[in-house]
């Protein structure tokens, strides 16, 4: 993007109906680019709510897997014999692989009564960590939920095998590898993970557009959705394919910040009405489709001066709950939503997240500049 500064104000921010935040950080959110290759293993990534070695919280799919090829060990920092190995092969793969891989390493605890996040930080010293590796630990009841869905758990810690878990999050790719054995074995491994998201060969002769459309429409879905006027949409072909959209989170019996945030985005509507409704769409996606018919968000949507573009968005349960998980939006209680801003353009695969409080010039600018080089 030619405007770094922009770039930097951007935030991935998962908070509550109740305060707003007002940090600020870069992030991008790489959605699948490919349509799938077969997976060699089922995982399924759960996103629970885990500490890493510097005591901040991360939702393990949301922002340390989603979008990307990951590599995943198991340890613990009491371990006296597999554990340090089994990190330092890592540790000779990622330097081989180099710092512009885009992989991302993840080692979850088997000991989390033990490994606080300061002893976490102390085991990891040795092997220089970046930002691109988390030691993670966390409630124990979070952290044994993820280690069963990737494969790691064992009843007896002192028992646990020296794999590391290969996949690649775009194409649901994944493998298991020898952690005691070569770095160039996980360095292939990720390498083919990484190769697994590229077009097949009939498809990219034809047209690399329609591979990137094809992976779109097949990581969003067509699920069927109904606005505020009681008209049903297939969410990828109708209101996100070929065009910039503005996605958030919202229910109309919301108390905390879903009112301001949506005056807020109004105002962005405001400086975006020339194309709102043509290239720009805003989508606002109940949680609460139990309370929110359409008739409800069409209150909602007028309290707030809604203009065609500006689609609310409720349905079945379990189409809602279908597209807000694949967008990170899914909360179990409505009142513990997420409060991001989406803002992408699913034809070039560029995704941003945002305050949705953050100042309507920036979102504004975020979106005329969404697909400027970096």
């Amino acid at each position: 993007m030619t405007m770094p500064s922009l770039k930097q104000s951007l935030f991935a921010l998962a908070l509550t109906c109740a305060p707003l935040a007002h940090a600020q950080e870069d992030v991008r959110v790489p959605l699948p680019a490919q349509p799938s290759a077969p997976a060699s293993l089922e995982v399924t990534v759960p996103d629970v709510a885990l500490v890493d070695q510097h005591g901040r919280q991360v939702k393990l799919w949301t922002d340390l897997v989603r979008g990307q090829t990951v590599a995943i060990n198991f340890i613990f920092t009491r371990c006296k014999t597999i554990c340090t190995p089994v990190t330092a092969t890592l540790a000779r793969a990622r330097k081989e692989l180099g710092p512009k891989s885009n992989v991302r390493f993840i080692s979850i605890t088997l000991d989390v009564n033990n490994d606080t996040p300061e002893r976490l930080a102390k085991f990891a010293e040795p092997f220089h960590p970046g930002p691109d590796w988390s030691f993670l630990t966390g409630e124990p009841a979070k952290v044994k939920e993820a280690l069963v869905a990737l494969g790691g758990y064992v009843p007896d810690k002192e028992s646990h095998r020296p794999l590391v878990l290969v996949g690649n999050a775009l194409t649901s790719r994944w493998t298991r590898v020898d952690g005691l054995g070569s770095p160039s074995r996980i360095v292939e491994a990720v390498k083919e993970a990484q190769a697994s998201s590229a077009a097949p060969p009939e498809l990219a002769a034809v047209d690399g557009t329609a591979a990137q459309d094809a992976a779109a429409a097949k990581y969003f879905t067509n699920t069927e959705l109904v606005d505020q006027h009681g008209k049903t949409h297939r969410f990828y072909e109708d209101l996100v394919r070929g065009r910039t959209v503005l996605i958030n989170f919202a229910f109309t019996s919301c108390k905390g910040a879903c009112s301001p945030i949506t005056q807020h985005l109004a105002q962005v509507q405001k400086q975006l009405a020339g194309r709102m409704g043509k290239d720009v769409h805003m989508l606002t996606l109940s949680v609460d489709p139990t309370n929110d018919t359409p008739k409800n968000l069409a209150k909602f949507a007028k309290k707030f001066g809604a203009q065609p573009g500006w689609y609310f968005l409720t349905g079945s349960r379990e189409n809602l709950t279908l597209v807000l998980k694949k967008l990170g939006g899914y909360a179990e209680k409505p009142d513990e939503h997420n409060t991001t801003l989406l803002i992408g353009d699913a034809s070039t695969g560029m995704w941003v997240k945002s305050p949705a409080m953050a100042m309507a010039d920036n979102i504004v600018a975020a979106v005329e500049h969404l697909n400027d080089p970096r």
